[in-house]
């Protein structure tokens, strides 16, 4: 008889750890799968020209950000070919659309801040 009980102490034990690990799997909800996002911002006018930005986004993480830009004066694409960069790496920097201005592309930067935060605003960063 004194055989019996640890046997049965033993499948108790065996027993118990397999009922949480069941009730854990039955409450475990399925991944939302995060989009990746492609979102164009509007074209705003400045003095030389409109700026117009383009963002990636995934989640709530800015991927990428591209944009166009006057070009048609030489002064305005010398200018410009340098300050985009440099704003692309600022928001790349921030993940948002709070970014230093470039000196010397004053207007450019400002035109590229707000429709940055316009295509930020449409998929909620």
């Amino acid at each position: 008889m004194h055989k019996s009980i640890p046997a049965v102490a033993s499948a108790v034990a065996l027993v118990v750890p397999v009922a949480p690990a069941a009730a854990a799997l039955a409450k475990t909800k399925p991944k939302k799968k995060v989009v990746t996002k492609t979102v164009t911002g509007p074209s705003v006018d400045m003095r030389w020209g409109p700026v117009q930005v383009t963002v990636k986004v995934k989640g709530k993480k800015v991927l990428d950000v591209s944009a166009t830009y006057p070009t048609e004066r030489p002064k305005s694409q010398f200018i410009n070919e340098q300050a985009i960069p440099m704003l692309r790496s600022e928001v790349l920097q921030a993940q948002s659309a709070q970014i230093d201005l470039i000196g010397g592309a004053t207007m450019t930067s400002q035109a590229y801040a707000q429709s940055l935060q316009s295509a930020l605003d449409k998929v909620g960063l």
